[in-house]
């Protein structure tokens, strides 16, 4: 039976597909074998963030028109040998995905579902960034996440940069987590490529941080602050501080 997470905040624009798919990696490089369930039913934007965009020939919405069977929906990554994709474009009742979930269970150790079929899940992750209304709204999201039946929440921190924390501009993962009460999962640094779909190695490096506090292998999180001390962390947090 696959440990179903559900990922996901109330705002958008924190990186809940960026993390889903980070994480993702993370698990399918330690060898378990992950599902990603692209929540996206207009752009799909787990598959192009994922560079795996286009390549599907059955979506959920097939699966719900009883074009095919779950199986048939699911993307192979065509770098990462563990991870699959399903995508949900076009799907009109949610009830499908949960439906193809219970029919994919026993096929995966991991299946991420990016801000959909959360019936099915046990466990929640909310990903927020260290700002104010991403945390407000996280606050928010955990208080629906309880009420929805959801006990076992924790939190990844994304986009975090340690200058800024040195400046005094955002508060710490850490601080942030003591301030919604909730076990802090992961520690993203700030990556400017992401979007240009590269990935740093201090990133990547920090989700298989996350890889490792998940699965109970031992408790690791990223040091955002390292970079920014002496000379050239005190360059580097002038150059932050103009873009």
């Amino acid at each position: 039976m696959a440990t179903k997470i559900y990922m996901t905040n109330l705002k958008g624009g924190t990186g809940v597909t960026t993390c889903c798919i980070g994480l993702g990696l993370a698990l399918a490089k330690a060898g378990e074998r992950t599902l990603i369930v692209d929540g996206d039913r207009y752009a799909g934007n787990a598959l192009c963030t994922c560079g795996c965009g286009n390549m599907q020939i059955y979506t959920l919405a097939d699966y719900e028109k009883g074009a095919c069977r779950a199986k048939q929906t699911l993307i192979p990554h065509h770098n990462a040998v563990n991870l699959s994709l399903a995508s949900s474009l076009g799907l009109a009742d949610e009830k499908f995905a949960e439906q193809a979930v219970e029919e994919l269970d026993g096929l995966f150790d991991y299946i991420l579902l990016d801000k959909i079929a959360k019936r099915k899940c046990n466990s929640a992750i909310i990903v927020t960034e260290p700002y104010l209304p991403s945390v407000k709204s996280s606050d928010a999201c955990k208080a629906m996440l309880s009420d929805g039946g959801i006990k076992n929440i924790s939190l990844f921190v994304n986009k975090l940069n340690g200058g800024q924390i040195i400046n005094g501009e955002v508060m710490t993962a850490q601080e942030i987590a003591s301030l919604l009460r909730l076990p802090l999962k992961a520690v993203i640094p700030e990556d400017l490529s992401v979007p240009l779909g590269k990935w740093k190695k201090t990133t990547l490096k920090a989700f298989k941080s996350a890889y490792e506090t998940i699965s109970g292998k031992r408790e690791s999180l990223c040091n955002v602050l390292k970079p920014y001390f002496g000379f050239n962390g005190y360059i580097k947090r002038k150059v932050r501080e103009r873009l």
